[in-house]
C-alpha cells in the first residue's frame, strides 16, 4: 500500500517595492549637511556607524556629525531622540549591529 503525500512549495519573495511607493526626498550633495548616526543599540552597531562615516567622510565636507545609540533594539526609538534628531540634523543614517 502507498500513501501520496502533497507537498505544497510556499515561496518566500516578496514583490519589489513599486516605483510609484513615496520615500523621502534625497538631497543634491551631503556637503555641507548635518549627519545624524543612529545605532539601535545592539553590539557593533555604533562601530557599523562608524565606518559607514569614515567612508562618506572621504567623499563629502559635513557640518557637523550627530551620533545617538537608541539603547534598546527590541523596542522603538524614543519620542524625544527622533525629534532630537530630526531638528539637528538634514539627514539621518540607522544601522543595526551584532
Amino acid at each position: 500500500m502507498t500513501t501520496a503525500t502533497r507537498v505544497e512549495v510556499l515561496d518566500p519573495t516578496i514583490a519589489p517595492i513599486p516605483a510609484s511607493a513615496v520615500r523621502a526626498s534625497r538631497p543634491d550633495t551631503l556637503d555641507g549637511a548635518t549627519v545624524g548616526l543612529l545605532a539601535n543599540g545592539k553590539p557593533n552597531a555604533d562601530e557599523l556607524l562608524e565606518l559607514v562615516y569614515e567612508v562618506l567622510a572621504d567623499r563629502y565636507e559635513f557640518k557637523e556629525v550627530v551620533a545617538r545609540n537608541k539603547g534598546n533594539a527590541s523596542r522603538p526609538c524614543p519620542r524625544d531622540l527622533l525629534e532630537e534628531m530630526a531638528a539637528q540634523c538634514d539627514l539621518v543614517i540607522t544601522s543595526t549591529g551584532d
